[in-house]
């Protein structure tokens, strides 16, 4: 006589097994969510060097040519792109323009609007042009290119505007004999995570934080590009 052994009938899972797959899911779940951070924070550092050699291009043409220069961020169009002007510029300010915003200007233009119009606000036109060749040709790499892959730009900090700006047009300018502002540029994603391009006033170089950085002390001598983690 054969004894036989009685099959399993009951198709639900044991604590253990349950135990496992609830382990396993999260496994799954934190490894995707670490990834996600890494390709953001690759992005967003990317992004980062991309205003830094933008800007150290900046303040080489400004020195090497003798022209203002300026990196002009777009917040509508999240792009930058590098101007310049043979034109001696100033920076007017907000009470100058009587407008929302502080800009460069040709002072023979300012001056000319006001003998033209002196009871009108002034809103003289920029002299900067796109960047070009010996032949005149523009230089399309320097002209309004997307600031990075799904990155948006957070805020500009310059010393010509009295608040942060974070939307319209703003710009950072080099002027001619090595001298620019000390600004920062920060830069997001769609996490809301917030790294920050310092420009430092005496060299052009730049330092990354990866952090919403706000100045409140003036740089180091050295002007290193750093990206703690």
């Amino acid at each position: 006589m054969l004894l036989r052994v009685p099959s399993r009938t009951n198709g639900g899972f044991t604590l253990i097994e349950m135990i496992l797959v609830v382990a396993i899911i999260a496994v799954v779940v934190s490894g995707a969510t670490f990834g996600l951070g890494a390709v953001t924070r690759t992005r967003l550092r990317s992004s980062a060097f991309k205003v830094t050699s933008a800007a150290q291009f900046a303040y080489s043409r400004s020195l090497t040519q003798g022209t203002t220069t300026r990196l002009r961020f777009d917040f509508e169009k999240d792009t930058m792109a590098v101007e310049e002007t043979d034109t001696p510029v100033t920076l007017a300010t907000e009470a100058q323009l009587e407008a929302d915003e502080g800009q460069a200007v040709d002072p023979w233009d300012l001056a000319r609007s006001r003998l033209d119009k002196p009871l009108s606000p002034v809103q003289p036109t920029s002299p900067f042009h796109p960047i070009t060749n010996r032949d005149g040709k523009v230089l399309k790499r320097y002209t309004a290119q997307p600031v990075g892959d799904a990155i948006s730009i957070h805020a500009l900090i310059t010393p010509h505007e009295t608040h942060t700006r974070t939307e319209g047009e703003g710009s950072v300018y080099f002027f001619p004999g090595g001298l620019t502002e000390h600004a920062v540029i920060q830069l997001t994603d769609s996490s809301d995570t917030v790294y920050s391009v310092e420009i430092h006033p005496l060299t052009g170089n730049a330092r990354i934080h990866n952090f919403a950085y706000e100045p409140l002390d003036e740089l180091d001598d050295d002007g290193e590009v750093e990206d703690s983690i």
